[in-house]
């Protein structure tokens, strides 16, 4: 038995309105209703500003409709978008609206606009009964004059976004590699694939399935290499075309930014999220809704690319989101065979545009076969290949991108380090704060290098008979992180103050563990 529209237009004439005067039908605030194959969609519109006070009328109507038989899932949105005060059924409200819900509806009319109509039956996530869930997207879409900071993404420390005013020139190569080169800096991370309409993530990290979600329908991201992700294209078949219009695209980001449990194991130290090319409501949105802690603008050399770059910068300028440089991808080409370089798109266009905009020039990434080929089949050149040149080049733009991320933040001077006589032990101490003693060795087995930690939790490695290890060198990097290199060959570990200062508070609880993996093992300190 299929259910048609006005069995629904029927069955909301049960929820009464905001002001419990009439019912949500009656009082026009209802938007089409799209009924396909079982599965329902519609909005009611709401003023944004009342979109929380407001969500468990949209709870309401959604288990009403979701009740009716024939129906597989429903999907209700609340949207601030109306053209006026026209019911579903096309008819005008038969009873008079109260005073502030006609307020409201002026204050959240968009007559330049058309209406927003539902989403398509693609959803963000389910009930295990096929019951999905849309939620208000506030205020997003504003307009720059209108921008309004929501608070901080729960479970995240710093949000980085990578963006490019045009489609084709990498953006998404590069913000994995970012990700995975951060992971290899020490810091917990997490990607957000923002591309909607193209997400690339799932194919670039290799990884397929659809997330789960817990009691408290909270998405929980996939995990590849050691960061975690999240992406439409774990969420929709890859086969499927996202066929949304504005509104229902920003709810879906909201959902992605808010309802994702970034922090089930701990708080990510950074989450880079892969923005969708171009400067319209989409990009506005996400830089409005998010208070990013920088922007990562990546381009190719030749002038086109570089007029689009501008308008990217132009768009965080224009919403205070600090830009912290500028990548220039596909920067020349090296001949896997004879090793010619040539500048294929040119050369050096980023970084002369970098000087003149006087914003650092972050570093180029060359148009290598290699980078290519491990991409197209989920293997990121920085996970895989970690100490290859190409990912080398990575490695060197997120270390000075996170630089620009902690000045950015008023990171104070670094902590002092002080290297013991015999080189057995480093001394830890934080301006005004504690001071740590930690061994060389605990340094050593605990070094946040891949080569250590693995690219997932399972392929952690527990190193054995350092017990006589000793420090051979401290390399500052930037302001916030030093390179130990030790005695036994080991310098790839890159040491941040979060990382030390972590290491220093639980130095009992993670030696404790250490020897407990040892003994487990069956392997030796000697």
């Amino acid at each position: 038995m299929l259910v048609n529209q006005e069995q629904i237009i029927a069955t909301l004439k049960r929820i009464r309105g905001p002001e419990l005067q009439g019912n949500i039908v009656d009082l026009g605030l209802i938007s089409e209703i799209v009924v396909r194959d079982g599965r329902v969609s519609f909005s009611i519109t709401v003023p944004a500003d009342r979109a929380g006070e407001l969500e468990p009328l949209r709870q309401a109507a959604q288990q009403v409709v979701s009740e009716l038989p024939g129906v597989e899932s429903a999907t209700v949105v609340l949207t601030a978008d109306s053209a006026g005060g026209r019911s579903a059924a096309g008819s005008a409200p038969s009873r008079a609206e109260s005073p502030r819900v006609a307020a409201a509806r002026a204050a959240g009319a968009a007559p330049s606009r058309p209406a927003a109509p539902a989403a398509p039956a693609a959803q963000v996530h389910s009930h295990s009964h096929g019951h999905t869930h849309g939620h208000a997207p506030g205020a997003a879409g504003a307009a720059p004059g209108g921008a309004r900071k929501s608070g901080a993404m729960p479970g995240v420390k710093h949000v980085v976004a990578v963006a490019s005013g045009k489609g084709g020139v990498g953006k998404s190569t590069v913000a994995v590699n970012l990700a995975l080169a951060f992971k290899a800096m020490g810091l917990k991370t997490g990607i957000l694939d923002a591309d909607i309409y193209g997400p690339s993530q799932p194919k670039l990290l290799g990884i397929k399935g659809k997330p789960r979600v817990d009691e408290k329908n909270k998405l929980h991201p996939s995990e590849a290499y050691g960061i975690k992700a999240m992406s439409m294209g774990l969420i929709v078949d890859e086969a499927t075309p996202v066929v949304w219009r504005g509104p229902m695209v920003i709810q879906a980001l909201n959902q992605m930014l808010r309802e994702v449990a970034w922090a089930d194991d701990g708080d990510l130290d950074v989450l880079v999220i892969d923005m969708p090319p171009g400067t319209g409501d989409i990009q506005l949105s996400i830089a409005q809704q998010v208070p990013m802690s920088g922007a990562i603008i990546v381009c190719t050399p030749q002038d086109l690319a570089l007029i689009d770059a501008r308008k990217g910068l132009a768009m965080f300028q224009k919403v205070d989101v600090p830009v912290l440089g500028i990548v220039e991808n596909m920067s020349y080409f090296m001949c896997p065979k004879c090793g010619e370089r040539s500048e294929i798109f040119g050369h050096g266009g980023a970084e002369h545009e970098a000087e003149r905009l006087s914003l650092p020039f972050l570093g180029a990434i060359p148009l290598h076969i290699e980078i290519r080929e491990l991409s197209d089949t989920g293997k990121p050149v920085v996970a895989t290949h970690p100490d290859g040149p190409n990912a080398m080049a990575f490695r060197a733009i997120a270390e000075a991108a996170w630089a620009g991320v902690l000045a950015g933040k008023g990171v104070g001077e670094p902590p002092k380090l002080e290297l013991g006589s015999d080189k057995s032990f480093l001394k830890v101490s934080f301006a005004g704060g504690p001071s740590y003693e930690l061994s060389a060795e605990m340094l050593r087995v605990m070094s946040p290098s891949a080569e250590v930690q693995g690219h997932s939790p399972s392929q952690r490695v527990t190193v054995g008979r350092k017990r006589n290890v000793k420090i051979k060198d401290l390399r500052p990097v930037g302001n916030y992180a030093v390179r130990i290199a030790f005695d036994d060959g080991h310098d790839t570990g890159l040491f941040s103050w979060t990382y030390l200062e972590e290491l220093g508070r639980e130095k009992d609880a993670r030696w404790a563990q250490y020897l407990a993996e040892l003994k487990a093992k069956g392997l030796s300190r000697e």
